[in-house]
């Protein structure tokens, strides 16, 4: 048959040659189909995957929007130690996250963002790349293909809206401020001693004014404000002529001389920095200490205010205060005790923290140094006798067993039994001070036990320290924020006082010993808060990872924002009421009696005490439930 049809075809015209050719030619295009399809299937797997590459690279920008809050609009993450899903904001801790963006089947994404850098006008500009690997199903350690994709921003210092607010003292000084997006910079509340403008706004001013800046200044950076015990307001801000410069105005704790402001002199003034010098960031320190220190462009501190307890750390007689206009450089080349290794002249500056009684800073070798009280050891030298009452301000490094890095340092709120709280690279913090309170966990309350040398707390695995103060005595708590290596599944520990029943924890019974739990069943509370959230005063406002803000504490007024009973003592933390779908992105608490939360929609509410019209919404009435503050709408759009 076969040779009867080849004969068929001969006969037709079609020679041998010319049939091997077409069916060569046929198989030519069938193999060129098949190609063209598995190349098109190439191609879209190929699309698929630097898709997802680029979702979690897009994540890791998303992370840097919450670091940025974190940390003040100071990055510390670096490229040695980059953001990635398992790390915080430093780049360093391992909180037990998970280290991949999707983690299915054969299929992991992560991302990695590189050290942010720094630009003309206040901009920063990060590169977040996302990557994709392509598993072995057999062996899920064996990465077979690898897909990368790079997204690139620049964004202004401020990206969100930043948010202030505090108390001077019980009848007045209690203010609001929003930094806006485009830098304009607004105040209300108390203007008895022109905090936010000129007298003729009048005394109380109920609905948020746009600040008048200093001559030179067209937007700010950062806005800093002291908290209880003082009504002063900072900002970091570009000087035409002067570059980033550092203002103040206010009247500290009722006008003390020698403190940081000139008395009876309000406006503006410039933080005195030598020709030539930037300020990088800041701290104002109310709390009856009235000081305030910026990290220069040379990376060294420089404070200025009052030096009642030898807190500007610039080996000047203690009581020996200086001006706003003439800041002095806190010494660390001649600290003492000095430095592991190496001589203290080398030292520089990294961080700053300026609260009550204390200074001190994290220094280029990750060491603490701190200036100050120190009666009950609380700088954490080794003695009680630096700086005590008399003598000279000498700054020396917290004697931390093993030296770890340090990370954060955080202050109690106010009173005779302080203490000082580090938290290390690992995520133990260690306390130094008093143990009147309970803060110092060696089972005790009331007692007179002092530690000189910081002793071990907690034990690793923490992302942030919160400290906690009552109004009217020597009350103060702490919380410690993250994963405990002890307690996995409980997001929060705290002790100290708790007389308001700020710990949240069902009773309003001091803590001696830390207690482990959720604030709110089923979900963890954000330990990237921003960092007003630090210190917070008569109650305490979380925030959760879902962006839900709970409260404990007073609420004579209302401020814990949850429509409850206005009582004193409200140990069981409940939800904020903010508007339907609106979540917290941030917490102000500083004040005894208004609690100020930014939404994620770029608008502030308030709630709480409202006599000096610290709410912002018009009015002198409190509120127990969050009002919106009246910023011009059109201001604070993302």
């Amino acid at each position: 048959m076969k040779h009867k049809r080849m004969s068929q075809c001969l006969a037709r015209g079609f020679a041998l040659p010319t049939i091997l050719i077409a069916s060569v030619v046929m198989m030519i295009v069938l193999v060129s189909a098949v190609t063209a399809v598995s190349s098109s299937n190439s191609l879209l797997a190929n699309q698929y995957y630097n898709q997802l590459a680029r979702e979690a690279a897009e994540s890791g920008l998303a992370n840097v929007k919450i670091c940025m809050v974190y940390t003040n609009y100071n990055p510390t993450w670096t490229d040695a130690n980059p953001l990635k899903p398992d790390k915080d904001c430093t780049g360093v801790n391992n909180n037990g996250a998970d280290p991949y963006v999707l983690n299915t089947g054969n299929i992991r994404t992560t991302f990695r963002v590189s050290a942010a850098q720094a630009g003309a006008a206040g901009t920063l500009r990060v590169v977040s790349t996302g990557i994709v690997q392509l598993v072995r199903s057999s062996n899920s350690s064996q990465v077979w293909r690898t897909f990368q994709v790079s997204v690139a921003q620049t964004t202004r210092y401020n990206d969100t809206p930043q948010i202030a607010g505090g108390a001077g003292w019980k009848s007045n000084g209690h203010n609001g401020y929003m930094l806006a997006t485009n830098g304009t910079l607004y105040g209300w509340g108390d203007n008895t001693n022109q905090q936010l403008g000129d007298a003729a706004l009048g005394a109380t001013i109920s609905k948020p004014i746009q600040m008048t800046l200093p001559t030179g200044v067209a937007r700010v950076k950062k806005v800093f404000n002291s908290g209880q015990g003082a009504s002063i307001v900072c900002i970091l801000a570009t000087n035409d002529t002067l570059g980033d410069q550092a203002y103040c105005r206010g009247v500290p704790g009722g006008g003390e001389s020698g403190g940081l402001m000139p008395v009876n002199s309000p406006g503006w003034y410039r933080f005195g920095l030598s020709a030539g010098l930037t300020a990088v960031d800041m701290v104002v320190n109310g709390f009856g200490g009235d000081t305030a220190c910026v990290l220069a462009s040379d990376n060294q501190a420089y404070c200025a205010g009052m030096n009642a307890q030898g807190v500007l750390g610039n080996a000047a007689t203690i009581g020996t205060g200086t001006p706003i206009t003439a800041p002095t450089k806190f010494r660390l080349d001649i600290a003492n005790p000095g430095p592991v290794s190496g001589s203290a002249s080398s030292l520089t500056v990294k961080k700053i923290y300026n609260q009550d009684t204390f200074t001190c800073v994290i220094a280029s070798d990750d060491q603490a140094y701190c200036a100050g009280q120190n009666d009950y050891g609380q700088l954490g030298h080794g003695n009680t006798t630096t700086n005590n009452g008399g003598g000279y301000s000498i700054p020396g490094r917290a004697l931390i067993p093993g030296s770890p890095a340090v990370l954060e340092v955080v202050m109690s709120y106010h009173g005779a039994q302080e203490g000082v709280f580090y938290r290390t690279s690992d995520g133990t913090i260690y306390m130094s001070g008093h143990s009147v309170e309970g803060t110092a966990r060696d089972g005790t309350f009331n007692t007179n036990n002092v530690y000189s040398t910081p002793r071990a707390i907690t034990w690793s695995g923490f992302g942030r320290i919160l400290s906690i103060g009552e109004q009217g005595g020597d009350q103060h708590a702490i919380c410690s924020v993250g994963i405990s290596a002890n307690s996995p599944d409980s997001s929060m520990w705290c002790l100290g006082q708790n007389s308001y029943g700020e710990l949240g924890t069902g009773s309003c019974s001091a803590l001696s010993d830390y207690s482990g739990y959720s604030p709110v069943a089923g979900q963890k509370v954000n330990y990237q808060m921003n960092a007003q959230a630090t210190y917070q005063m008569n109650s305490l406002t979380v925030i959760t990872d879902s962006g839900d803000a709970y409260s404990a504490g007073d609420n004579t007024y209302g401020k814990l924002g949850t429509n409850g009973t206005l009582q004193a003592c409200n140990s069981t933390f409940t939800k904020v009421q903010l508007p339907s779908g609106v979540k917290a992105t941030a917490v102000a608490n500083g004040d005894e009696y208004t609690t100020f939360i930014l939404g994620d929609n770029g608008r502030v509410y308030a709630m709480g005490r409202n006599n000096n019209g610290q709410l912002g919404n018009g009015t002198t009435t409190d509120s127990k439930v969050p009002v919106e503050v009246l910023v011009p709408r059109q201001e604070t759009v993302y």
